[in-house]
């Protein structure tokens, strides 16, 4: 499995759930995207195709951010076998059925406020989570 770098996760409490993005502050949104990168490069590691664009679109990242935490318990064995199986039927499976249309993206969007334009490349992670963690206050969640 991959490994969670959360402060909860280090520190066995539960102050916040990774899965909540819009509650962290900077350096936890940080550290959040980086283990849902993470959980992405597992995903490949597993031959599931993740759209090269994931960390761009937020809908991506807080679904990928909550099916790595799922899969966490549903692979821990006081667990019950359904819960792997409705990790991948009822978890995995809708997403990637959702993420379909941004495979074509390839790494490249159109700039929504010129449609007609030709796709430019997207910027890197460390681009998109540093514009994110400006934009966060420095104190964490209550």
């Amino acid at each position: 499995m991959h490994e969670r770098t959360t402060p909860a996760a280090q520190e066995g409490g539960s102050q916040w759930v990774a899965w909540n993005l819009d509650a962290l502050d900077g350096e936890a949104l940080r550290t959040a995207y980086r283990d849902v990168a993470s959980f992405v490069d597992w995903l490949r590691a597993c031959d599931i195709e993740v759209p090269a664009c994931w960390y761009t679109h937020a809908w991506v990242v807080w679904r990928l951010a909550a099916l790595s935490a799922w899969l966490e318990v549903a692979y821990i064995a006081e667990t019950n076998p359904r819960e792997a199986v409705d990790w991948w039927l009822v978890g995995l499976e809708p997403l990637r059925r959702d993420w379909a249309d941004l495979q074509a993206h390839r790494g490249r969007h159109v700039p929504h406020d010129a449609p007609l334009d030709d796709p430019a490349p997207v910027p890197s992670l460390d681009d998109v989570v540093d514009v994110l963690v400006a934009g966060r206050p420095t104190e964490g969640p209550p």
